[in-house]
This record gives C-alpha cells, structure tokens and sequence, in this order.
C-alpha cells in the first residue's frame, strides 16, 4: 500500500475527477460539459451541433475527468490508484503525469475518430494507458516495477475486448468508449517498451 503523500500525481487526478463528479451533481451535467467536453456545443443558426475542440486544448485532456455516475467513478479510480501508485512510486511523479496527460489525449483522439462527434468521458482510457505500460514493463522488464497479481492483466483484456462486443450495452450497462480504452492502451505500450529500453537490467 503506498501512502498517499508518496504519489501526489495519482491522488491529484482522483481528486481532480472527484471534484468534477460533485459540480455534475450540484451544477448539472449540461454546464460541466459545456467546459471540459471533446466536443463542444455550438448554435449555428438552425439547431446545435458538436464541433472539434479547435485552440480549446484543455478539451483534448479533460473529458478522462469527467464520469456518468457512482459506478462509472468508482470503477475508475480503484484502476487508477491500482495502476498509477505503483508506475508513480517506481518512476517518478513526473513520469506519471505525462503518461496521464498522454493517455489521455491519446485515448480521447482516438475516441472523436471512432465514434465521431459525441458526449464521452471517463478515466478508463488513462487506466489502460497505465496498464499497458505494467503489462509491458512486467513482459519486458520483469521486477522493475511492483505489479498487481497477473491475473488482473487478464481481466483488463477481457474487459476490454467484451467492451468491443457491444454486450454491456445490450445489458443495460451504457456504452463504452472504446476508441478512448485503444487509445490509451497503445500509448501505455509504447511508453512501456520506451521505459524497458531506457532502463538497463538490474537498475
């Protein structure tokens, strides 16, 4: 368990998604978009549409803040602590921060062209984007930095490949983005095999 004064970074992004949860729940889910959306609301004349961020470049980041719900949060920042605390501990703050803000452009790009102009949020492209690189980094670099039981590596597969089948959605349980989930995950890979190379066996 890592106290939480060792991982700033991962105890700022869930109080940064805490925060923006609770001013959904007080100010309503329409203003909190209107800021931190992908795709913010525009009037043409005629009727509103969603348009492209533009020079708005905190939107390319701030939808992985933005969560439908208890379970949605929930769900999220366990990952996040998960995942996060332990690449935060091994690596850096610093290291950890831009892997956030990484995989959070990364998945959120991805999402805007899979599915288009759209309302999505959440963390869980960041989480994925943290899984990768352990996944990687367990793969490539064993014991350079503390991993969870294997089996949660398989259970982050699953989920993300029952996401790419609709299922969830049939269920009851919303829609998953999952261009933002992708996304993240190749940015996780890719700064997993960098940190594998850059860091000689036995450091």
């Amino acid at each position: 368990m890592a106290h939480w004064r060792r991982v700033p970074i991962t105890v700022l992004v869930l109080a940064l998604a805490g925060v923006v949860f609770l001013l959904m729940e007080v100010l309503g889910e329409a203003v909190v978009l209107d800021w931190l959306a992908f795709n913010k609301v525009e009037y043409n004349g005629r009727r509103f549409e969603l348009v492209s961020p533009g020079t708005d470049y905190w939107r390319y980041v701030s939808p992985a803040l933005v969560h439908f719900g208890v379970m949605h949060i929930v769900f999220n920042a366990l990952w996040i602590w998960e995942f996060g605390s332990r690449l935060e501990l091994r690596l850096g703050s610093i290291f950890v921060l831009n892997l956030f803000l990484a995989g959070a452009v990364g998945g959120n790009l991805l999402q805007y062209w899979w599915a288009g102009p759209s309302i999505f949020g959440g963390l869980s492209g960041v989480v994925y984007a943290y899984m990768g690189c352990l996944w990687i980094l367990w793969r490539l670099r064993p014991g350079l930095v503390s991993i969870p039981v294997p089996s949660i590596f398989t259970f982050m597969w699953i989920w993300l490949f029952v996401g790419f089948t609709d299922v969830l959605k049939y269920l009851g349980l919303g829609s998953i983005a999952n261009g933002a989930h992708l996304g993240g995950l190749l940015v996780g890979i890719l700064t997993g095999v960098i940190i594998a190379r850059v860091f000689p066996r036995g450091s």
